[in-house]
């Protein structure tokens, strides 16, 4: 049993069904940005690298269902590799350093650059899963996904930052490497998130964010991999996890629990009114019991409430069955 909450728990477009350009080599899906809407501030004889980051290096693809998401790395003006790279934030280009901070991905609340690139996010989700099929030239070249929950500041991503590197308003990340099989097949990936408190320690219970800054690169370093790397994407999704850890009846283990079995029912006098616990797996998760009593038919309901719904088991005591007498 689940019910949405309205919350922005998932991605906008994490679908990649909806887009703004179809253009072959140049594609744009719907909330997502790449190259030709970066800031470019390249200066000197550097500056004619700002051009020749126009197109995207992206294309509408068949995807793991629907339209997919293709990214591919490429030399731009013959000259310099270039990853592909779709991210949800804005791209910013201050230097030819490509280890400098200035060179980054970020969350443009006050949309100065005009993109729109800042993604609204309340929610506080266990994991994140996606799909992906690789076209590498090397097989060993490893590509790359950050997703950043940060709160109501322009948050960077920096290719040179650790998910542990300090910054002001970070809530939670998972950074993900994925592995090409060398299979041409799609292959479904999850990772958890961790949370982090003011001091940049990790912790359980994390407060909500504002904003999620989400990137994904054909390789985990810049100017690596080979040209013509592929990485197509599809079908991201947060996972809250709502199941229980534990029943306790009377503080004993509910026999035979499973947290994907949500119906229980058990024997007992008719005048005991057991007392139920639950135990949520997910610290974000909240659990309410409503008590056995006479008028909800000694039926106890436990609600483990997360970010995007709810999640109700229910624990009903019988009567003992009479025991006939004999004579």
């Amino acid at each position: 049993m689940a019910a949405m909450l309205s919350a922005q728990t998932q991605l906008p477009n994490a679908d990649f069904e909806q887009w703004t350009s179809t253009t072959t080599g140049n594609a744009l899906p719907k909330y997502w940005h790449s190259f030709n809407e970066a800031d470019c501030q390249l200066k000197g004889i550097y500056a004619w690298g700002c051009p020749c980051m126009l197109k995207n290096h992206s294309n509408r693809v068949a995807g793991h269902s629907g339209y997919g998401c293709e990214i591919y790395s490429a030399f731009i003006g013959g000259v310099a590799l270039v990853n592909g790279v779709m991210t949800t934030g804005q791209m910013r280009f201050a230097t030819p350093d490509t280890k400098s901070e200035a060179n980054h991905n970020y969350t443009d609340k006050e949309n100065s650059a005009g993109h729109h690139a800042a993604i609204p996010f309340t929610g506080r989700p266990d994991s994140v899963s996606f799909w992906c099929k690789f076209e590498m030239k090397n097989p060993s070249n490893v590509a790359a996904a950050k997703f950043h929950l940060h709160g109501n500041v322009a948050y960077k991503d920096v290719n040179t930052h650790q998910a542990n590197t300090p910054q002001k308003g970070k809530v939670g990340n998972v950074f993900c490497e994925m592995r090409d099989p060398n299979d041409r097949k799609w292959h479904q990936y999850k990772y958890k998130f961790t949370y982090y408190n003011s001091q940049n320690q990790v912790v359980g219970t994390a407060g909500n964010p504002s904003y999620i800054l989400v990137t994904f690169s054909t390789n985990k370093i810049t100017k690596g991999g080979s040209a013509g790397d592929k990485l197509i994407i599809d079908d991201i999704k947060m996972i809250y996890n709502k199941r229980l850890a534990s029943v306790e009846v009377d503080g004993f283990p509910l026999p035979d629990f499973n947290p994907d079995i949500l119906d229980y029912e058990l024997y007992a006098d008719a005048a005991e009114m057991p007392v139920i616990t639950g135990t949520a797996q997910s610290p974000n998760a909240k659990v309410n019991v409503e008590q056995v009593t006479p008028e909800n038919n000694r039926t106890a309901r436990i609600t483990v409430t997360h970010d995007d719904g709810e999640m109700v088991y229910t624990v009903r005591f019988m009567p003992l069955p009479e025991v006939a007498e004999n004579h």
